[in-house]
């Protein structure tokens, strides 16, 4: 215990030592604080993906019509064991007519008793109740029903009741528009832009609309359990070869198509971003710990000038029976004791202010995420535990490494010629 005692004793007399603490301290949080805003954001973009994308997409870029006879497919997708569910889809780009004014977006058809079933669209949805699509009579007229996205419903101020016009084409290029009413029976909300820019109607509807009835464009799969599970590629690849085998036996005669085949995983839909993110993170980490070289000099220098002021005190230690190593676990204990002291007011302080930045930022008046560039209007924080202890281990090595050499030099010094020491 004198060991402790005597390097408490020696810090609290240095007040650059308390500089050194603070600078340690300031490093912890900050890497914290920053960290845990970059892992939220990654994870707001990773649950915007998931949202209300299938976990798994097949398609075939040699289908111009989409895919006929999909129902046995999905049959065949479903009996892979971990696999909850397939729903056949449809997607075409419209044009959408709100009174007078007018945008681009998507009209997906799907199978809606079987998307509330196993995606998150149920979560999503307002009016909570919505089941079906339905047909529903305005102005003498019966429209099929839709839902649409949450961003439209605030750019056009819509509401249940209200009707849409969509403008898009049949799969022959020769034949005109199609132009249909459609009714507005709900909303969903999603985290994903692209996706709140759509409609979703009935597919069997939407297949006779586009000219081709009974095809599909997508089998969508859901996975059992979490869906960024750790095997999810080895599961896309039981999907794409029950796909493929499918496909052999149904349309033997189209090689090409079963070439085009590919299964998508709601990862790869936005792995540009991912990467980036991913990457920008591991940069970050990277810089934040290069910030504990200041702290290794810091000790370094405050340890070494101490050295150089306590030489008589460490000959009287050596005196009274101190040998090189307790000397040199001396010097080492007053490293490790400002990174100890850097880390109890650290994370606690850290942990604090991660849990009521937004409440700082909207005081301060920052704006960290801009709502319009990334549709966010909070500060995402994600405080990972492996964060918190790679911040704690490179803390505390910082402390002993920036030790270590002052410690070395001390236990060397001759005990006699420290007596001397004026």
């Amino acid at each position: 215990m004198y060991v402790v005692h005597l390097a408490f004793r020696f810090l609290r007399k240095r007040a650059i030592s308390g500089v050194a603490l603070f600078i340690t301290w300031l490093i912890v949080v900050l890497y914290l604080v920053i960290i845990s805003v970059l892992e939220g954001f990654k994870a707001h973009h990773m649950d915007s993906l998931q949202s209300i994308s299938a976990h798994l997409t097949v398609q075939s870029g040699n289908f111009a019509r989409g895919m006929w006879r999909p129902e046995p497919w999905a049959e065949d997708l479903r009996r892979i064991p971990e696999v909850k569910g397939v729903t056949i889809g449809l997607e075409i780009p419209a044009m959408v007519i709100f009174d007078a004014s007018r945008t681009i977006g998507t009209l997906r058809g799907v199978d809606l008793d079987r998307e509330l079933e196993f995606g998150r669209m149920k979560e999503l949805l307002t009016p909570s109740d919505v089941t079906e699509f339905g047909v529903h009579e305005v102005q003498g007229k019966k429209l099929p029903g839709c839902i649409v996205g949450s961003y439209w419903r605030r750019q056009h101020d819509l509401k249940v009741g209200d009707y849409a016009t969509f403008l898009f084409t049949e799969e022959n290029e020769n034949a005109d528009p199609v132009t249909r009413m459609l009714y507005i029976a709900g909303f969903f909300q999603s985290k994903d832009p692209y996706q709140e820019n759509a409609a979703y109607v009935d597919r069997r509807w939407l297949a006779e609309q586009m000219g081709i009835p009974g095809n599909a464009k997508s089998l969508s799969v859901w996975v059992e359990g979490d869906p960024d599970r750790p095997d999810l590629d080895a599961i896309r690849q039981k999907v794409f070869e029950a796909a493929d085998a499918a496909m052999a036996r149904d349309i033997p005669e189209l090689e090409q198509i079963r070439k085009a085949l590919f299964v998508q995983t709601w990862r790869e839909k936005g792995d540009n971003w991912y990467q980036a993110i991913s990457i920008e993170n591991l940069i970050m980490r990277f810089i934040m710990s290069i910030f504990l070289l200041f702290v290794i000099i810091i000790i370094m220098l405050i340890l070494s000038r101490m050295v150089a002021e306590k030489v008589r005190d460490i000959g009287a230690l050596r005196a009274l029976g101190a040998t090189p190593g307790g000397i040199m676990r001396l010097f080492l204990a007053q490293g490790l004791a400002i990174s100890v002291l850097a880390l109890a007011l650290g994370l606690p302080a850290a942990w604090l202010f991660i849990g009521h930045i937004n409440e700082v930022a909207a005081a301060a008046g920052i704006n960290v995420f801009p709502k319009q560039a990334f549709f966010i209007d909070r500060i995402p924080t994600r405080l990972l535990p492996y964060d918190v202890w790679l911040i704690s281990v490179l803390t505390l090595a910082s402390g002993f490494v920036g030790a270590l050499y002052p410690a070395w030099k001390a236990a060397r010094l001759n005990p006699v010629e420290c007596l001397r020491h004026e």
